[in-house]
């Protein structure tokens, strides 16, 4: 009912907002103490462990969320996506590690990369993706906050100095197992065992079903990742920093963005199922909701960005200021890319959703290598705003083909409470 809806909107937003508000913290205190330098050095280790988590996932979650969301008691395709985790976050480690060897970097970046790679162990076990396709925003958001918070008590303990940089990524993969120790024991209180299928032919039949979600997302995230490695090898670690800073606080405001997707994705895996009929209606809703709350947000941050930038970092990270306000006009048009896209992942689309995700990837990376080396972090901030708002335009194309709706249509009130309470017991079912 719309009290399970709601109660799920309130999870998500306290969980993912006190989360990613203690992880900003944690940015902000780690740029002070470590300056512009060593924060681009931390950012750059943290990019290689993002697509260590990428290419161990390879859309089997998503997967997953649209299975569970369809069959609350389906335990079996749990276990196979856990097996199959780990038996790519096995193969993954070893090939890293053998990369160290020739990535560009001096010992102590090399180090620091490591200890950010072993995160790829809990993260192999990390079962957040069950209690979203069960609609159980409760678990997620206290598994976030118990990741974030983990992360920032031992940041705050273990780093007092520059010379304690490696305490960061250790601090990470504490946190990340704390979370993971979690959600590990409220599912055996669940479903009592956790039974772990690691069969090649198992993995093989669920890798080719996630395949287009999977190398959709690695695509897409892996470029989005790749402006601090190209500014990293172009330049300098304190443009990386710059640019770093400023991206930081738009993964901070796209907190509205995952929990749209946390909240909505399993409700349009059904909807698509048993009322087709509605779910143009519910795109064309949400996505005047977002816009809205994206529009202000991005108005009232391009307004005071100096003043953010400085709060927030100190004035040696007030030369990023440029690069902050391009980046908000990003934030504002995200989370329609992402809303979107996995309806098309919904509505069993995945080959449309593949497709503009590597045209958005091809153009952002060879946008991101020109006007990166030419303009530094603001070239690299309009390759992101100029490909991801092409990609907007597509994204709405494709959906388009197969749902008909129209985002400056808007619905009256009784339409808007008829489809909440559709959506409400498309939830309790």
């Amino acid at each position: 009912m719309i009290k399970k809806l709601s109660k799920n909107v309130l999870s998500l937003f306290l969980g993912e907002g006190l989360g990613h508000f203690l992880g900003f913290i944690v940015n902000a205190y780690i740029a002070r103490i470590l300056s512009v330098e060593g924060f681009g050095i931390i950012n750059y280790g943290l990019a290689f462990l993002t697509y260590l988590l990428l290419f161990s996932n390879m859309g089997l979650t998503t997967l997953g969320v649209r299975e569970i969301a369809k069959d609350k008691k389906n335990t079996t395709i749990v276990s196979e996506i856990t097996g199959t985790r780990i038996s790519l976050t096995f193969i993954l480690c070893i090939t890293f590690l053998i990369l160290l060897l020739v990535i560009p970097g001096d010992a102590l970046t090399r180090k620091i990369i490591f200890l950010y790679l072993l995160t790829g162990i809990p993260y192999a076990f990390y079962l957040e993706f069950v209690f979203q396709g069960r609609e159980e925003m409760e678990f997620i958001g206290i598994g976030r906050v118990i990741h974030y918070s983990g992360y920032l008590i031992l940041v705050i303990i273990f780093l007092k100095t520059k010379g304690q940089i490696l305490s960061v990524p250790l601090s990470y993969l504490g946190g990340y197992f704390f979370a993971t120790v979690f959600l590990f024991i409220v599912f055996l209180r669940k479903y009592n065992r956790l039974s772990i299928t690691i069969k090649p032919i198992n993995s093989y039949h669920l890798l080719i079903s996630a395949l287009p979600i999977g190398l959709a997302t690695i695509i897409y995230q892996a470029v989005m990742n790749f402006p601090v490695i190209c500014l990293g090898i172009f330049h300098n670690q304190k443009d990386v920093g710059l640019f770093s800073a400023g991206f930081k606080i738009i993964i901070l405001l796209l907190i509205i963005e995952r929990i749209f997707y946390y909240l909505f994705f399993p409700i349009f895996s059904k909807q698509a199922k048993q009322n087709l009929a509605n779910i143009g209606k519910s795109f064309a809703f949400f996505s005047q909701l977002v816009t809205g709350i994206t529009f202000v947000i991005t108005i009232v941050g391009l307004i005071l960005t100096e003043k953010i930038i400085t709060i927030i970092y100190g004035t040696d990270f007030v030369a990023g200021t440029g690069i902050l306000r391009i980046l908000l006009l990003y934030f504002m048009i995200a989370p329609l890319n992402t809303i979107w896209g996995y309806g098309l992942i919904a509505l069993n689309q995945e080959k449309k959703f593949f497709n503009v995700i590597v045209v958005i990837a091809i153009m952002n990376l060879l946008l991101t290598v020109i006007l990166g080396y030419l303009f530094k972090g603001i070239g690299v901030a309009f390759a992101i705003l100029i490909s991801e708002s092409y990609g907007l335009f597509l994204m709405y194309k494709n959906l388009n083909s197969v749902v008909q709706f129209r985002l400056f249509t808007f619905l009256n009130v009784n339409e808007i409470k008829n489809l909440l309470q559709d959506q409400s017991a498309s939830s309790s079912r």
